[in-house]
């Protein structure tokens, strides 16, 4: 159509690297806003000689980046040590963090309450991502309300519903 570089908008993260001689890019934002946008952000710099040869250069402007690091809590005990794990990492101060709790908890977890008691402030979210460490046949054989309930669920689940009815039996055991 004549054009020798195009960029265009919408998405904020960069794309540009992927064909040689590439002249339709996303040069995305110059800026993190959100965690949606994790990676560097920056700008664009390009040439394009009399061949039309375009070389491009990205060149990064925001200080500060958005990143995801993950804590496994297995064999984390309480919610005090998995505070302490949180503090005890050495955390860049030139990103900020959203901690993705995963694994099977020995505790119940409150993200809002965990976080009064981070001590880096580049850490700005913490989500729960976990699930209860639980012995189903164990408490399925237990002579008590919550044994009758695991027992009940646990007899409805098949190939097809068993996340469903795992978490089922999570919920409603913490509501116990």
């Amino acid at each position: 159509m004549g054009f020798d570089y195009i960029a265009l908008g919408h998405i904020h993260k960069p794309y540009y690297k992927d064909l040689p001689n590439q002249s339709i890019t996303y040069p995305g934002s110059t800026i993190a806003l959100g965690f949606d946008e994790l990676g560097s952000h920056g700008m664009l710099v390009g040439e394009i000689d009399q061949t039309k040869r375009l070389e491009l250069t990205f060149i990064p402007v925001d200080k500060k980046e958005f990143k995801e690091e993950e804590i496994i809590v297995d064999d984390i005990l309480s919610k005090e040590e998995l505070i302490e794990t949180i503090n005890q990492k050495d955390w860049n101060e030139n990103y900020y963090y959203k901690i993705i709790l995963t694994g099977k908890r020995n505790f119940e977890i409150e993200p809002l309450q965990i976080i009064k008691y981070i001590s880096s402030s580049n850490i700005i979210k913490i989500k729960d991502h976990t699930a209860l460490k639980l012995d189903l046949e164990k408490l399925a054989n237990e002579n008590s309300l919550r044994g009758i309930f695991v027992k009940n669920l646990l007899a409805k689940q098949n190939e097809e519903n068993k996340e469903k009815i795992q978490k089922a039996i999570e919920i409603g055991l913490e509501a116990m």
